[in-house]
């Protein structure tokens, strides 16, 4: 048996990584008493959900890696030499996808590296000729993301934006995939699988950000429902978030985050926080298999249209999504699913 080996989203999930955040203790330096406990408490409540949504994934039979955290002496040093506080290994999706039966490592994150191993001979990367190579500015892939890649079986959507170039898709095409793959452009502006969910074929989430996608040409007679009122909507009400608030960038649900705390992250954390009120999480969902789709929050009429097709719900709630800017999908990455290559278009 393969140890690599996914073809679409949808298949019986095997094995999968699930991301992990710093714990609270990594940030016991900071000063200010009201930012220290803000943050620790989004650290541990984080934990805690990636924790859940650990079990829940074992519930239904599938094996659950977790990534590792950098040494935390390591860590201190990065801050007091001012280097700023890296992305802790939470969103896995973004840097690695399982195409066919090769693991491609967009960005070689070393907290992945103890995982990856186990699979060297399926890795593949374009940052050099070894499984682990160190990230480097001038390969062919610096910059793009994994989660602008959506799989369907032989055919293959790609976002062709600032996210993953026309250049990059073409290496992918030629350097990772073989004839037997059909490559479509999906023009989805980055992060592809937040903007549209295959839950089996035959069955489409989608969301308003979904109008460069020629549904009716890619998946002809496939039902499709779009998300309209969309569960984030909802949570800012109840955290009294305004959009003009951070620019709309990120915010602590059902708290306000202080003015010291803003700072710090504005300052400190920029690379953590994304854009979230663009971002729809109800469509950035992990398919266990046709009959199983986790989600990070309830939405009634998405979950009517599950259960037109026999699908069932399952809600693991991510608290701090609209902090990270990352949803179920963002925090998981398929290593291995059940059942070979074939074509559904």
């Amino acid at each position: 048996m393969k140890k690599v080996s996914a073809h679409t989203s949808w298949q019986p999930l095997e094995e999968v990584i699930v991301g992990r955040v710093y714990t609270p203790d990594y940030f016991d330096h900071i000063k200010d008493t009201k930012t220290r406990e803000q943050l620790q408490s989004v650290l541990a409540e984080t934990n805690e959900d990636l924790d859940n949504l650990q079990h829940t994934i074992e519930q239904y039979g599938s094996i659950v890696q977790r990534p590792e955290l950098p040494e935390k002496s390591i860590f201190l040093n990065d801050q007091i030499d001012g280097r700023g506080v890296p992305l802790p290994p939470l969103t896995p999706r973004d840097w690695q996808i399982t195409l066919g039966e090769k693991l491609l490592r967009i960005l070689p994150l070393k907290e992945l590296n103890d995982i990856c191993r186990e699979y060297q001979d399926q890795v593949v990367n374009a940052h050099g000729t070894r499984w682990n190579s160190i990230y480097q500015d001038h390969s062919p892939l610096a910059g793009a993301s994994a989660s602008c890649i959506v799989r369907v079986g032989t055919d293959i959507f790609m976002d062709n934006s600032e996210w993953l170039t026309a250049d990059q898709c073409d290496w992918i095409t030629k350097e990772i995939l073989g004839p037997e793959y059909r490559v479509h452009e999906a023009i989805t502006e980055g992060h592809g699988d937040a903007v549209f969910a295959i839950l089996k074929p035959g069955v489409i989430l989608t969301s308003m950000h979904d109008e460069y996608i020629d549904y009716g040409k890619d998946f002809p007679n496939w039902d499709l429902y779009r998300v309209r009122d969309a569960s984030i909507d909802a949570a800012m009400k109840v955290g009294d978030f305004k959009h003009e608030n951070f620019n709309g960038a990120w915010y602590v649900q059902t708290e306000n985050p202080s003015p010291e705390f803003a700072t710090y992250v504005d300052t400190y954390l920029s690379d953590w926080v994304g854009y979230i009120s663009e971002t729809v999480f109800d469509v950035n969902c992990l398919v266990l298999d046709e009959e199983n789709v986790i989600f990070s929050a309830e939405n009634l009429e998405v979950f009517k249209f599950c259960d037109k097709h026999k699908i069932n719900p399952i809600v693991s709630p991510l608290r701090h999504q609209y902090f990270w800017d990352g949803g179920i999908s963002c925090c998981t990455q398929d290593i291995r699913r059940k059942g070979g290559l074939e074509t559904y278009l």
